[in-house]
């Protein structure tokens, strides 16, 4: 078993970030970036990382602020570029080339990522990335959101998410709906930034050149199965996808997600 490696990092603007890595213990062919979903934090992906460093891939990640064991209001920024700050520090680890990995909101912080560092990242790997709601909340709705993201941006507000909506294995949503690290919240000015950081991430997906390698739930619950479709079919560059019948959004916490992981290492290795 290869237990991860635990650090800490502080970002560009001196916010300390709990990080998580996971080393092959012979030689390392492949290297991964992992950035985590809504709510969660990197101990969930201990499965993943331990599975990749078998086959030779080291996995590097850290809880995003706000979220874990890394400082910052919990479930919340105060621009979405903060969390490319924490991407970026982590990436300072990172050889010069690397797998970007990511989960639903860390689907959206990847691309938004990625618009200004694609000459760094070989390919992309994506679980359900958030670049799209299930729910189109109507416009007096997000104007209101858009009020309080200006006079009460940091106030605490339901994140949404129906937890039995995440994974069809009631033990794994049990266990998630224990952990102490779970963030059940955000707030009016992240909400606003995420959907900002999803309008740039459209503009942009005409310009991308890095390999794209798809992951979809066939339940999904979460986000918008038809922007996902969109993101596949407009992604220019070479692409991939695998569509996990009968799961939930939470892929690699189902139980064929040995199969799941398989596929990504597929990916990592192009």
């Amino acid at each position: 078993m290869n237990t991860p490696n635990l650090f800490q990092l502080e970002a560009a603007d001196g916010t300390v970030l709990a990080g998580r890595e996971w080393r092959p213990n012979g030689p390392e062919e492949h290297h991964v970036l992992l950035v985590h979903g809504l709510g969660e934090h990197l101990a969930r992906y201990d499965y993943l990382g331990e599975s990749l460093a078998e086959f030779g891939v080291r996995t590097l990640g850290v809880d995003l602020r706000g979220h874990g064991m890394s400082k910052g209001r919990r479930g919340h920024v105060r621009r979405w570029s903060d969390y490319i700050c924490d991407l970026e520090a982590t990436a300072a680890m990172m050889p010069d080339k690397f797998v970007l990995l990511a989960h639903s909101m860390g689907g959206l912080v990847a691309l938004d990522y990625l618009r200004n560092h694609s000459d760094r990242v070989t390919r992309t790997v994506l679980s359900g990335p958030l670049v799209g709601e299930v729910v189109d909340n109507p416009a007096w709705k997000k104007s209101m959101v858009r009020f309080l993201s200006a006079v009460l941006p940091c106030i605490p507000i339901d994140n949404g998410i129906p937890m039995v909506d995440l994974c069809t294995d009631a033990e794994e949503v049990a266990r998630f709906e224990r952990d102490s690290m779970r963030v059940k919240t955000v707030t009016p000015r992240w909400y606003t930034e995420m959907l900002a950081a999803t309008d740039r991430v459209w503009e942009a997906v005409p310009n991308f050149t890095t390999p794209l390698h798809l992951h979809v739930a066939g339940e999904e619950k979460i986000i918008d199965r038809e922007a996902l479709e969109r993101l596949y079919q407009d992604w220019p560059a070479a692409k991939q996808r695998w569509v996990w019948e009968g799961g939930y959004h939470e892929i690699l916490h189902e139980p064929f997600r040995e199969g799941v992981v398989a596929a990504m290492l597929e990916g990592i290795r192009g």
